[in-house]
């Protein structure tokens, strides 16, 4: 689902922020029961978000519209929010969309992904390359990018959606004999 599927601005922020929330959760999800709305480990998940009971209601009326979450009822009363498939997609592109343009400190290494996909995964292996280019990473082969801040989480995510954990690797390099013309590329500051 593109933007247009959100009423506004404001309501596709919030959307994303719960999404981006749940993808962090250990198991995509989260449960509630009516007298203790939302609580993920002791602590209120709209307070996570800062937002307003009525708006996060509405929000997570829209993501399940959209198919991003479903919503369980458990014997128990509780109700099990989850990201979907097509809920987790949309939360790791909006992660790899974070991962753009970003400027912070470096720490003087870089990350690097490489694989040997086969032509049974070129879904998978065309929506890495994909997302590699988007987020910024640099080409260095068709199938080896390098990226100087932490995207550990983003990869692990992905090969894990996609099924691809046999064919990708990650890994932190201290030195690379371009390093020079790479710190160029991405602007570094290790100041």
């Amino acid at each position: 689902m593109g933007d247009e599927g959100y009423k506004n601005l404001e309501e596709q922020k919030l959307s994303e922020k719960i999404l981006l929330q749940l993808a962090d959760c250990v198991d995509f999800g989260f449960s509630y029961r009516a007298q203790k709305m939302f609580k993920i480990s002791g602590k209120d998940f709209r307070d996570l978000i800062k937002t307003k009971e009525k708006d996060f209601k509405n929000s997570i009326t829209e993501l399940k519209k959209y198919k991003f979450i479903e919503k369980k009822k458990n014997y128990d009363g509780s109700v099990i929010i989850s990201l979907t498939e097509k809920g987790k997609l949309r939360a790791l592109n909006l992660r790899f969309k974070k991962l753009c343009n970003r400027r912070e400190k470096w720490d003087g290494k870089w990350r690097m992904i490489a694989f040997d996909i086969p032509d049974e995964c070129k879904k998978g292996r065309n929506a890495l390359r994909y997302r590699a280019r988007t987020a910024g990473f640099h080409e260095l082969q068709e199938s080896l990018f390098l990226y100087p801040y932490d995207c550990k989480k983003e990869i692990e995510d992905f090969i894990k959606l996609f099924k691809l954990e046999k064919y990708v690797r990650f890994a932190i390099l201290e030195f690379i004999d371009n390093g020079d013309y790479l710190e160029k590329f991405f602007k570094l500051d290790q100041k």
